[in-house]
């Protein structure tokens, strides 16, 4: 199936919207907080459920080929979530301990982990999500270069496990009805983005086991007659994985890799004669793995041998 993905004007639209209406539903859903609680912890937990479906996208994207329209714009939704994290943090600051820097490390002892106040486990994941937001532009990209960038933004598993550090602490120090539904929707959240990340690493660990002879110069690659035109497919050949895309009724094969931030550019579609990437958008001529003039990225390219219905990779010999 062919994926279209939403411009960013429609993405930043339908975010607001999500937003607007988030914040309209907590305040529905507890008409019994007042203001200030309010203001504390509708940011919060708008905060936590985009960051968990931040992290759920990727490999919910693998399981389900519609969620590749999001995962395009996926910049945007973690700019957003730490700019609700940043909003929770202020409103803390001001409601709850009037601006008094010493108030983040007075704690009860049931309300630590490790024997760290909760307060401070939700500091230094905003400060994790703070270099994250301020280096998301490609100004940043080039500057730290695709691999350092990319172990950069990997910390953000590191922030959300101290978010639910952070959360579980002060639910396990509150008592009540309410707070043990707040609890069972917490770890059904957390457990969700735990079995999509499970569920699609299972997925491409079957993928990875194809055992293919490292000298071969003629690679079986199987049949594609169900791959439309414009679509693209990735398969793996052991530890190397290759793009398979169908332009102008021929297969073509590339890196899988996209070099911008190691996108699956068999994830993506063919646009404008371009193999592009579903996280970004760079692109790629399917042909000769060569970006469009001007740009200097590019990527391997591999000659593809269709005998029959089969198609086979060839290796110089």
């Amino acid at each position: 199936m062919a994926v279209t993905f939403l411009p960013r004007w429609q993405f930043d639209v339908f975010l607001a919207a999500v937003v607007v209406g988030g914040l309209t539903v907590v305040r529905a859903f507890f008409p019994r907080w007042d203001g200030e609680i309010y203001l504390v912890r509708a940011p919060a937990l708008l905060a936590f459920l985009l960051l968990s479906a931040t992290l759920a996208l990727g490999p919910l994207s693998r399981l389900w080929a519609p969620a590749k329209r999001l995962v395009f714009n996926r910049r945007h939704l973690g700019v957003t979530t730490w700019a609700l994290a940043c909003t929770h943090a202020g409103m803390v600051m001001h409601y709850g301990l009037g601006w008094h820097v010493r108030g983040l490390l007075e704690a009860a002892p049931e309300e630590r982990a490790f024997g760290i106040p909760y307060p401070v486990l939700g500091v230094v994941a905003l400060a994790i999500l703070s270099a994250m937001a301020l280096t998301s532009w490609d100004y940043f990209l080039h500057a730290l270069g695709p691999v350092g960038w990319k172990r950069l933004h990997m910390a953000v598993y590191g922030a959300y496990g101290l978010v639910v550090l952070h959360v579980l602490t002060r639910l396990s120090s509150e008592k009540g009805p309410l707070s043990a539904r707040a609890a069972i929707a917490f770890f059904g959240v957390v457990g969700a983005v735990a079995a999509l990340h499970v569920a699609a690493a299972l997925r491409e660990r079957a993928a990875d086991r194809a055992v293919v002879p490292p000298h071969a110069t003629r690679v079986l690659l199987g049949r594609f007659s169900h791959l439309r035109e414009g679509e693209a497919m990735p398969i793996s050949l052991g530890a190397e994985r290759i793009a398979i895309c169908r332009m102008g009724g021929t297969l073509y094969g590339v890196s899988n890799v996209c070099p911008h931030q190691n996108g699956p550019l068999g994830e993506g579609r063919i646009r404008d004669g371009y193999l592009e990437c579903p996280w970004h958008g760079y692109q790629f001529d399917p042909r000769t793995g060569q970006s469009p003039p001007g740009f200097p990225d590019s990527v391997p390219a591999y000659r593809l041998i269709t005998e029959g219905d089969l198609t086979y990779l060839e290796r110089p010999g």
